[in-house]
């Protein structure tokens, strides 16, 4: 098995919508102690957001991608700035609010508290007006139907492409705004997966989001049903083409309707034999990046892809990043269930 996207003369491209962009720091401390004077070992900062790290874990693997984020306030500048010295592409819409920023406190030590777990501040970040939740749209919209273009190579037309929206939405977002731009997604030729909280998990169901990525507490608090099983079935009935769950150590299951509107079918699942250990900031985030580079795929490939992308980000450092040798070692090391 390889980590790759499709084969063909074009692969697919992500598009990676983040709403609530953030200029992540990541702190580096010997252990978490609530209430003390802690001494920081290591400080890093880069342009970040859930879209951002999803954009540039696509390209790890190997499928080109674009990172659009409204960026607006005193850290506009060095987030483009860190976008383009990592070689990211990326298109920003300017807005009035600042971009907000997220702090993780990540300790080498586990803690009576913490379990050796990051403690992450995330702060809420700016409301967007109509015209910039417009123009927003209007990017990402522009985004899907830009030509593919290798670089040195002429233009070879648009391949198929995967529009991901990951992250908090921003203050104020409404069902209309989070249908709108699901809709206009799919009518400029992409499919969507979301990987939102909160009532937004919804409204990307109701707009027919072609799937749905939220951790097994997002799922919950989402949906308001406490069973899993029936918070998917809810997800599927308002529209959502299949639903992705993620569980921590316990993996992936895939879920798509059932027939004649019956119960969820388990179409798949994964997880690495012996778990990991590190910063789990960014693990979902690259399970997002592997679902979209290879939408054909068999769900046991593209859930494979995704457990081993997972625990390869847990291994770095800071969230947005893996290493693809690790990726490639860990997918021996994957479990997965076939489809029932």
């Amino acid at each position: 098995m390889t980590a790759g996207p499709r084969t063909g003369l074009v692969p697919v491209r992500v598009v990676a919508l983040t709403p609530n962009p953030a200029w992540d720091v990541t702190y580096g401390v010997d252990r978490l102690l609530p209430g003390a004077s802690l001494r920081v070992r290591s400080v890093v900062a880069r342009a970040g957001g859930k879209g951002v790290n999803v954009a540039r874990v696509a390209r790890t693997l190997g499928a080109p991608s674009v990172a659009v984020c409204p960026l607006g306030g005193p850290l506009a500048g060095p987030f483009a700035a860190d976008l383009d010295a990592d070689g990211q592409p990326s298109a920003v819409v300017p807005v009035a609010g600042a971009v907000r920023q997220s702090v993780a406190v990540v300790p080498a030590e586990a803690g009576g508290e913490d379990g050796g777990h990051p403690t992450v501040l995330n702060e809420p970040g700016a409301a967007l007006d109509d015209a910039e939740w417009a123009a927003l749209v209007t990017a990402c919209v522009a985004q899907v139907r830009a030509p593919d273009v290798a670089p040195g190579s002429p233009d070879r037309g648009q391949g198929a492409v995967v529009a991901t929206v990951s992250g908090s939405l921003p203050p104020g977002t409404t069902r209309e705004r989070v249908g709108r731009l699901v809709a206009a997604l799919r009518e400029a030729g992409a499919r969507v997966h979301v990987d939102v909280s909160g009532p937004g998990l919804l409204w990307a169901a109701d707009a027919g989001a072609d799937l749905l990525k939220p951790n097994r507490s997002e799922l919950v608090e989402g949906t308001g049903v406490d069973d899993p099983s029936l918070a998917v079935a809810e997800l599927l009935r308002r529209g959502a083409g299949a639903v992705v769950v993620t569980d921590g150590e316990r993996g992936l299951t895939a879920y798509e309707p059932g027939p004649d509107a019956g119960a969820p079918v388990v179409v798949g699942r994964a997880r690495l034999g012996t778990p990991v250990a590190g910063n789990p900031t960014g693990a979902g985030d690259a399970a997002m990046a592997a679902l979209a580079v290879d939408p054909d795929q068999p769900w046991a490939r593209r859930l494979a892809l995704a457990a081993a992308t997972s625990a390869a980000a847990v291994l770095q450092p800071v969230a947005g990043a893996v290493d693809r040798a690790d990726v490639d070692r860990l997918l021996a090391h994957v479990l997965t269930e076939p489809e029932s």
